[in-house]
């Protein structure tokens, strides 16, 4: 199952990426297309009509209730808990195309998903504001080597102050991601067990 989701993930990747080719406007697969779509988690007027435009270059007209088809079969595969939370994980927001019946776990996943990328930037942001304040400690450290500055060594105290109160909020946010990181685990494999 879990092999499953991967791949209907990295299709749907590629999926997104690739607009209708003139090759697939004349074939007229257009079922195939529209499952293509769904599982992307396309909007579908806005897909549809992109179509729309671009087959229209080949004198082509989609169908839509063939496209529409395939398209709602694609929904199926994408409006599951799963692929909710790989959404939120990846930071993308939820643009509530699921039908009723799917929305509810599919926002489940979508908001843990959501979550653990919050957070994960969280603990980030404190790795990025550390890493800049050592390499301004370096640079005043230099700068001290050269001649002594009352102004320069209060900075590096500061500097070493805060970077010891930023290990602290480093430690706060790896337990907290941590955390999320337990619940993901658990939240995949109670919908992988099905």
């Amino acid at each position: 199952m879990k092999g499953a989701v991967l791949a209907l993930l990295a299709f749907s990747a590629l999926a997104s990426c690739a607009s209708i080719s003139r090759e697939e406007c004349l074939q007229g697969d257009w079922a195939a297309i529209g499952l293509r779509d769904g599982v992307a988690g396309e909007r579908a007027d806005a897909q549809f009509d992109r179509h729309v435009r671009q087959c229209a270059k080949v004198d082509v007209s989609p169908q839509r209730s063939e496209w529409q088809r395939g398209y709602d079969q694609g929904l199926q595969r994408f409006c599951t808990p799963l692929s909710g939370l790989a959404q939120g994980q990846g930071g993308r927001i939820n643009r509530n195309l699921c039908p009723t019946a799917l929305a509810a776990g599919f926002d489940q996943g979508h908001a843990l998903g959501l979550r653990e990328h919050a957070q994960r930037a969280r603990v980030q942001n404190v790795l990025n504001e550390m890493s800049s304040l050592r390499d301004r400690n370096h640079v005043i450290v230099a700068e001290l080597a050269a001649g002594d500055n009352a102004g320069l060594r209060a900075e590096l105290n500061n500097n070493q102050s805060e970077l010891l109160r930023l290990q602290l909020d480093l430690g706060f946010e790896r337990v907290a991601l941590s955390r999320l990181e337990s619940e993901v685990r658990a939240f995949r494999a109670l919908f992988s067990a099905g």
